[in-house]
């Protein structure tokens, strides 16, 4: 039975009634008022809209502190969220901004290759900045594209690297907390990346072994020669440990880009292991150094060697073609994923034998190059 409350009533309810009755609001269904010893309050009573039958009983307010007015519409809004499926006791949790959002992502992901993570902490650092502070679902479409365009004017590859890692933290974000449509995919019209021809021409290849043999310091030298007869990525080139070389010259890269996940082997070529062998072993690194790491921090062109290290792997994919090794096993080599569902059945651990017969028909290609006379 429902009463017509009055904020009268509600005043005279702790006189007139003895504690434990409730009155039952008339104009707001499931608004009760609770008569207790020292007080009374407003409670809403109702069912969630789940499918569950699942009754819950919210306290609305004290009488001394809540009006009736005040009440009956938060018991209206209660009404709506319990007719939406919803529980309005569960805590919601507040929606990440973007810097937090990183950080989430990040631990979510331990895989992820040191190289990766500082990479979109530097994104966090820099084009990100601006964003760091706002929340996930109060990014603006404008906001975002007008950023996009402002880094594009001097840096368009970090442009759309940084959307990318934005549009990432949004999908991520969006698997807990309901979030407006990606605003990267709606408001972004990424950069046209420019693919860079950096292989070093056959007609260059005599000044390129002339470089590197010329480097006096003789573990850079060795890493150069490695990067180039390898194909490897600069940071496996560097980190290389001597316990990473098998018996059978087979070199495990444990934690490639990708992460531990893209671990891959790969044998060495005689011509590189000769090399190798000629290094003094002082360290568990091959090529160890005074750095923070332990190990050489980096790779790098210079006014007297004017190449850079991805250089290398793109003239290794290079030779790889002149060599006539199948496109196939050159991207097993360089553990590029091959792409079909074919490759799902591969096992590389069945595959060292012609891997190693491709890698030295690579390797002596490239070094059918070393002093000759440049034309």
């Amino acid at each position: 039975m429902t009463t017509k409350l009055t904020q009268a009533t509600v005043r005279r309810a702790l006189d007139k009634h003895p504690p434990g009755v409730q009155l039952h609001d008339d104009q707001v269904s499931g608004l009760r008022l609770v008569v207790g010893k020292t007080s009374a309050s407003y409670k809403l009573v109702g069912r969630i809209n789940d499918g569950s039958k699942r009754y819950v009983s919210i306290v609305v307010g004290r009488t001394d502190e809540v009006s009736l007015k005040d009440a009956r519409d938060e018991a209206t809004r209660l009404r709506l969220a319990l007719r939406r499926g919803e529980d309005p006791r569960s805590r919601k949790t507040a929606v990440p901004n973007v810097g937090a959002a990183l950080d989430a992502y990040l631990a979510g992901r331990p895989d992820l290759s040191p190289a990766t993570v500082e990479w979109y902490r530097k994104l966090m650092r820099g084009p990100l900045a601006p964003l760091r502070t706002v929340p996930m679902d109060k990014l603006e479409r404008t906001k975002v594209r007008a950023l996009h365009e402002r880094i594009t004017k001097t840096a368009p590859t970090m442009a759309n690297g940084a959307m990318r890692l934005l549009k990432a933290l949004a999908n991520d974000v969006a698997r807990t907390h309901d979030l407006p449509p990606n605003v990267v995919s709606r408001a972004v019209k990424m950069n046209k990346d420019k693919v860079r021809d950096w292989a070093v021409r056959p007609e260059d290849m005599s000044a390129l072994w002339s470089a590197i043999d010329g480097l006096e310091d003789e573990r850079r030298r060795t890493a150069w020669t490695a990067l180039l007869t390898t194909g490897l990525r600069s940071h496996d080139v560097r980190s290389m440990r001597w316990e990473h070389v098998d018996r059978d010259r087979v070199l495990t890269v444990p934690c490639p880009k990708g992460g531990e996940d893209r671990a891959f082997r790969l044998p060495l070529t005689r011509f590189l292991l000769q090399r190798l062998e000629a290094l003094p072993r002082t360290s568990d690194w091959i090529f160890p150094a005074a750095s923070r790491t332990g190990y050489l921090s980096e790779l790098r062109r210079t006014d007297a060697f004017p190449y850079a290290p991805h250089a290398m792997r793109h003239t290794w994919r290079t030779m790889a073609l002149e060599a006539g090794v199948d496109l196939s096993m050159a991207m097993v080599l360089m553990n590029h994923k091959p792409q079909g569902v074919t490759w799902n059945y591969v096992t590389k651990a069945n595959l060292l034998g012609p891997m190693r017969d491709a890698a030295e028909r690579v390797c002596s290609t490239l070094t059918s190059y070393r002093g000759q006379e440049a034309p």
